[in-house]
């Protein structure tokens, strides 16, 4: 009877200790790969969000190194796309920056820079606003030699914090576009791989929730990425009519930030204070009012739609999934916030369903 229960209790201590040893090194990758996990979740969203446009490459191919040259090639035209904007924003900023250190120097060992007319109009603020206005240029030599001294500790403080950023993001790019690479070049097995062993271990079912994952992660690319390209190219053609300073750099920030949720008004309310500063306040207050209604249609009109259609996920999940993930994930946490949120709200429609299994854990 012995021999009877130990064939059992042996296999089970087996599997247990095969699991945990699964979970360790698991565990052990992922803390070994933590500083490149940003980069290979940019390239799996990349590469499902790029899918059928690859696909229409790589027919342009033939031969045994179809897969090798088409996967070289079309990387290739992502990193052109990825880096160009990013080149032409940091020489922008660059040269922005140094503008603007030159006007603060100038500042200080001259007269105060003066306000805009329009602000002795502004009742109740006026007085608060010409006071400290006074207060923060108006203290002549002591403040010029106090600003001085700060600009010399603080500026060569910032350059070194902004080069470890940028240094950052471009060594992320980097493993980003290689990643990508071996992405496209071995999709195929890839794919197969990950349905297999995912089948392996959590049954067949599971093909469906990696299905409506993909897709949330492209309905999401559609709707937030591509609105937000049309939103910042709208307000660049806006800003360029109102007379902003750098019309595309700004449409370009304004076209970030609106992948990120109610943060696209800081981007062209930004816009809106330079021109008010300059004087122009009817086109600040155009560009801000244009921007607000450009904003709802595209919140409340053009992304639900595209989103929630694609994902088959209802918009105030997709909202909380973005919010979310970016807070949990950062920028990569738009897609991923997403996707997981279609997969658990298809497993709970499964679960909720009348003619649910106890086996089927994802629904068709």
């Amino acid at each position: 009877m012995s021999d009877s229960t130990a064939g059992p209790t042996g296999t089970t201590a087996q599997t247990t200790a095969r699991w945990a040893l699964i979970i360790a090194l698991a565990v052990l990758g992922g803390w070994v790969l933590r500083h490149f996990l940003p980069a290979l979740c940019w390239a799996v969203v990349l590469a499902i969000a790029t899918a059928s446009l690859y696909d229409r490459w790589l027919t342009r191919f033939h031969g045994k190194r179809r897969d090798l040259w088409a996967a070289l090639t079309f990387t290739t035209f992502v990193g052109i796309a990825l880096i160009v904007p990013l080149v032409y924003g940091g020489v922008i900023a660059v040269r922005e920056a140094i503008t603007l250190t030159h006007t603060y120097a100038d500042s200080l060992h001259g007269a105060p820079p003066t306000l805009p007319d329009w602000i002795a109009q502004i009742p109740w603020l006026r007085d608060w606003i010409l006071d400290f206005w006074s207060e923060r240029f108006g203290h002549g030599a002591a403040a010029a030699t106090a600003g001085a001294v700060r600009s010399r500790v603080l500026f060569p403080e910032w350059t070194r914090a902004l080069g470890l950023q940028v240094v950052r993001r471009i060594s992320t790019l980097a493993f980003t576009l290689l990643t990508l690479f071996f992405v496209y070049l071995n999709r195929t097995n890839l794919a197969s791989s990950v349905r297999r062993a995912a089948s392996r271990v959590f049954g067949p079912p599971v093909d469906t929730l990696l299905t409506r994952m993909v897709a949330a992660i492209r309905a999401t690319v559609d709707g937030v990425v591509l609105v937000a390209v049309a939103e910042g190219a709208i307000m660049a053609v806006v800003y360029a009519a109102a007379g902003a300073p750098h019309p595309i750099l700004f449409g370009a920030v304004t076209g970030v930030f609106a992948m990120i949720p109610f943060a696209a008004p800081i981007a062209f309310g930004v816009v809106a204070i330079l021109l008010a500063t300059k004087g122009a306040l009817v086109a600040a207050i155009v560009v801000a009012a244009i921007g607000m209604i450009v904003l709802f249609i595209a919140d409340h009109f053009v992304r639900p739609v595209i989103i929630g259609e694609g994902a088959r996920l209802p918009f105030l999940w997709v909202l909380l999934g973005i919010l979310g993930g970016v807070e949990t994930f950062g920028l990569v946490g738009i897609f991923l916030g997403p996707a997981l949120m279609a997969a658990l709200v298809s497993i709970w429609r499964n679960w909720s369903a009348d003619t649910t299994t106890p086996t089927d854990v994802t629904g068709s």
